[in-house]
């Protein structure tokens, strides 16, 4: 692609340059776009990038002294990216005095592991709290004020409505993203940046402080009535049906559009919109400098405890992702942090709108779990289309590269990704996991795959499929057995032409072995994964890849 004539070349031979080089960062630093397929894909060097990342514990790699003993076991369990965090109180330990020292660390240490990075600013706010904002910002209440509850206590959290903690933190969020343009953009190690951490009010619906109390009893922005009448289908039902339920007017203050005593919708909506405008004033100022694709994560709400001050009220979680997506145009990505015990249902409440799959945190250490990171990578990646899967806590010595299957399940993810790339978005593409159903059948087309996982055990079997053409197929898991059924009326019988365990070497398949017999089911019934004759050959590194072709019959 030409950005200019050779004749505007020869005539503007400075701008011409200048232009060009523009345009070569353009193409070099990452970027979102939506495939012919119709799924968002990050691209990264030209070619779109699947990030099987992992996340650190919270202050795990805040020095180069503590991630010197971590990146050679992330590298081992195959990572391709780590998502870290870059907190405000390093960055700008004393006001208009800033110390860019730890980012560099971090590029240069990503670089010579090969390794790609989201950065996590750690700004006002991290799960509710304020913990990682300097003390000069803490430390001066008059100027930052805190909020209050309805108790009247003050809590310990940064005030949303102060102009003055936006200039503060845009200011210095500006200069962090014009540094990381200046020593990546010839290298895109840095793939995105997470505006905040599970932002929201713990300990009330809505803050009360005197100011809130105002702004709360003043009008709604007229954007959000404007939103509701154009995308009434779309937006949160709960959010449509109430505002219906009062009238659908389209002036008033937050009580009289949204007023709900009974679940706080009003109050967590109040939030949501003025939490979304300080997160956009950020992330505005950030790309002004440097417009790396930006994302903000959710405190999801967990069945048991669905009340807003228990989670974060008014972050952005699937109930007010609507409001967000009005209020922060500058972010390009509302990602889940998904600890709940369902984990497929949560993706119902933000795979809509357009908005992509994107797991910046799971749960696989905890509640028993300790394994279900490769399943739910698999899922993730597959079924969903995700940009990302990041298990939490990365760093913790349970994940040590030589216990933990992570490593063999990002090892074959990443030797699928080509193949993962190329149907993405397609229906020839479907991913799995032993969640609660211990059979589950998923139709391709002109065949039904049918998918019986070894234990009932969740998440102890995983596995996706992509159909290569008519006949054939790629499925990869583990502790899975799999076969296929015709959904022709005429023919209605299969029988399978070939069945060989392999995996990709340097982007061309290469047989391992010609399964028959024992190992696939007698070569009849489909396919054992990992085709071991007993259980105690069987481990949770053996994830197995074949490739299958399969004959409808009379």
């Amino acid at each position: 692609m030409r950005l200019l004539s050779v004749a505007a070349l020869c005539a503007l031979s400075f701008l011409a340059l200048s232009a060009a080089d523009a345009f070569a960062d353009a193409v070099k630093m990452p970027f979102l776009r939506k495939s012919t397929a119709g799924a968002t894909e990050l691209v990264v060097d030209g070619k779109p990038f699947v990030m099987l990342a992992g996340e650190l514990t919270n202050s795990g790699g805040s020095t180069a002294r503590s991630m010197a003993d971590r990146w050679e076991n992330l590298v081992a369990l195959n990572l391709n990216t780590v998502l870290i965090p870059v907190s405000w109180e390093q960055v700008e330990p004393e006001e208009g005095k800033y110390d860019f020292s730890h980012v560099d660390s971090l590029v240069a240490g990503a670089r010579r592991h090969d390794m790609k990075l989201v950065l996590l600013w750690f700004g006002s706010w991290k799960n509710g709290s304020s913990g990682y904002a300097p003390y000069w910002v803490m430390g001066d209440t008059s100027r930052f004020p805190r909020m209050k509850n309805r108790d009247g206590r003050t809590l310990p959290y940064l005030s949303c409505f102060s102009p003055e903690l936006v200039r503060a933190e845009s200011r210095t969020f500006g200069r962090l993203m014009r540094h990381i343009g200046e020593i990546d953009r010839d290298h895109a190690t840095v793939l995105m940046v997470q505006v905040e951490n599970e932002v929201g009010l713990l300990g009330d619906s809505r803050d009360r402080s005197p100011r809130a109390e105002k702004m709360f009893s003043s009008e709604v922005p007229g954007a959000i009535t404007r939103m509701l009448k154009a995308n009434a289908g779309e937006v949160w039902p709960e959010i449509t049906d109430e505002w219906k339920k009062r009238g659908a007017r389209e002036r008033g203050d937050w009580m009289t559009l949204f007023g709900n005593e009974s679940n706080s919708l009003a109050d967590e909506m109040f939030m949501a919109w003025h939490y979304a405008r300080h997160i956009e004033a950020v992330a505005a100022a950030g790309k002004n400098e440097y417009p790396l694709p930006m994302l903000v994560n959710a405190w999801t709400i967990y069945p048991k405890d669905p009340v807003p001050g228990h989670y974060p009220s008014g972050g952005p979680n699937s109930r007010m992702m609507d409001v967000y997506m009005l209020a922060a145009p500058s972010v390009d990505i509302f990602a889940p942090d998904n600890y709940n015990e369902e984990y497929a249902a949560t993706f119902a409440g933000y795979e809509r709108r357009g908005n992509p799959v994107f797991v910046p945190e799971a749960v696989a250490l905890f509640r028993g779990e300790k394994w279900s990171g490769p399943a739910k990578a698999f899922y993730t990646i597959a079924e969903h289309d995700g940009l990302c899967f990041s298990p939490f806590a990365i760093d913790n010595k349970l994940y040590e590269a030589s216990a933990h299957p992570l490593g063999a399940a990002y090892k074959t993810l990443r030797e699928l990704m080509p193949l993962i790339v190329r149907y993405r978005g397609t229906e020839r593409m479907r991913g799995f996991m032993m969640e609660t159903e211990r059979n589950q059948t998923f139709d391709m087309v002109g065949y039904r795959l049918h998918v019986n996982y070894q234990s009932g055990v969740p998440y102890d079997g995983y596995g996706l499929v992509i159909q290569l053409s008519d006949n054939e197929f790629l499925v990869s898991g583990y502790n899975i057995n799999v076969s296929f059924s015709s959904l022709d009326s005429k023919k209605k019988e299969v029988s399978y032409g070939l069945i060989r365990e392999g995996s990709y070497e340097g982007g061309k398949w290469s047989t391992y072995r010609y399964l028959g017999g024992d190992e696939a089911m007698q070569g009849v019934g489909g396919v054992k994964m990992p085709p071991v004759y007993t259980d105690e050959e069987r481990t949770p590194h053996m994830v197995t890849t074949v490739i299958l072709k399969v004959i409808k019959v009379q």
